[in-house]
């Protein structure tokens, strides 16, 4: 068996064995680029209010959302973006029940469960397969496959007289064989490039101990500050208002506050999350660990002062989305999600006709 001809064989079998799960995750992936502004038309109701004078203190929406939902326990908060935008209000772990409260008046405006949503559901289906921590793996070792496959399919794809011009285009006045082989060797080559961002970046996710330890490695870089743990809880001392911590934080690291992720036990700090002007992550990298009884700041990680191995894995999730150049990148990814479909009835047509022995 000649070289080239263990590659076809690797390139067809990979991608046969691992087509469907491809398909599912490109095409989700698609719809999750624009997330955002898919649930604002959808459910505005939840997501959109009218600035009506200052907003309330975070403690008295929390508390609100408390007596509302006594059974559950606050997990994390995503502070409004803009005038308009909601309080979001994780119960419970991140992916569970959703509560939305109005800014101004504290009103909760709704709840739901993550996989009750539409997008919320593409978004399970997308990072876990609806299976938990054994369909994120089995997406990890897709992605990994799909790395593979963008291998081969370029050695398939360089043409063996040497002209690569020809490797791009589509003859779309020939025969239908013809012209199904030319749409799976240039959409292929097109959406490469793509394709193994939202691969790598995604498996990077997956094993993400592994991809950190490996990033580190190739930048020769220090490792990232360890978030603390546990910290020891005073009896009978009660946790400080969320809204002084806040300020605390503030003072610390003037930025907007993005995400605030509350104890989850007596001993755990309270983390706020930031964005700066110049980070591309759309939720930020900056963290601020407070002492939820003293208030005193017990660590700052700094996203544009962090070891270059974290800045670097830092770019992974708005390579990832396609947040990095704005809505033209973003509008590629969307595209490059859609191209798994196309390779798969391609490549599948391809392999049909080569049993039958008529292509």
């Amino acid at each position: 068996m000649t070289a080239r001809r263990f590659v076809f064989r690797l390139h067809l079998y990979t991608g046969l064995s691992v087509g469907l799960l491809l398909v599912l995750s490109g095409l989700s992936g698609s719809v999750l680029v624009f997330r955002d502004e898919i649930e604002a038309i959808a459910y505005p109701e939840l997501l959109v209010t009218a600035a009506q004078g200052e907003r309330i203190a975070v403690d008295e929406m929390l508390h609100t959302v408390r007596r509302a939902y006594p059974e559950d326990k606050p997990f994390a908060i995503r502070m409004p973006r803009t005038p308009q935008q909601t309080y979001l209000v994780k119960m419970n772990m991140a992916h569970d029940l959703f509560v939305y409260v109005d800014p101004y008046s504290g009103r909760i405006l709704g709840a739901h469960r993550q996989k009750d949503s539409a997008t919320g559901w593409i978004s399970l289906l997308h990072t876990e397969l609806l299976s938990g921590e054994a369909g994120e793996t089995a997406l990890g070792i897709g992605a990994l496959m799909l790395m593979g496959l963008c291998a081969t399919g370029l050695v398939l794809w360089w043409p063996r007289n040497g002209k690569i011009s020809q490797g791009f285009k589509v003859q779309w006045s020939a025969r239908w064989k013809r012209l199904n082989f030319d749409l799976h060797r240039a959409s292929g080559v097109y959406a490469a490039l793509f394709l193994l961002l939202a691969a790598s970046t995604g498996a990077a996710f997956v094993f993400n101990k592994t991809a950190i330890g490996l990033v580190d490695t190739v930048t020769a870089s220090a490792p990232r500050a360890t978030p603390p743990r546990a910290l020891p809880s005073p009896e009978g001392v009660p946790a400080r208002a969320l809204d002084t911590l806040l300020h605390q934080a503030d003072r610390v690291l003037p930025a907007p506050t993005t995400w605030i992720s509350l104890p989850q036990s007596p001993q755990a700090p309270l983390v706020v999350r930031k964005k700066l002007p110049q980070e591309t992550h759309p939720n930020g990298r900056n963290f601020v660990y407070l002492n939820q009884y003293s208030g005193s700041v017990i660590q700052v990680e700094h996203a544009l002062s962090a070891p270059l191995g974290t800045r670097v894995f830092n770019t992974f999730y708005p390579l990832h989305i396609g947040a990095i150049g704005g809505t033209p990148t973003r509008v590629l990814q969307v595209v490059a999600g859609l191209a798994p479909t196309l390779l798969l009835v391609t490549g599948f047509v391809m392999w049909k006709s080569r049993k039958k022995g008529k292509y």
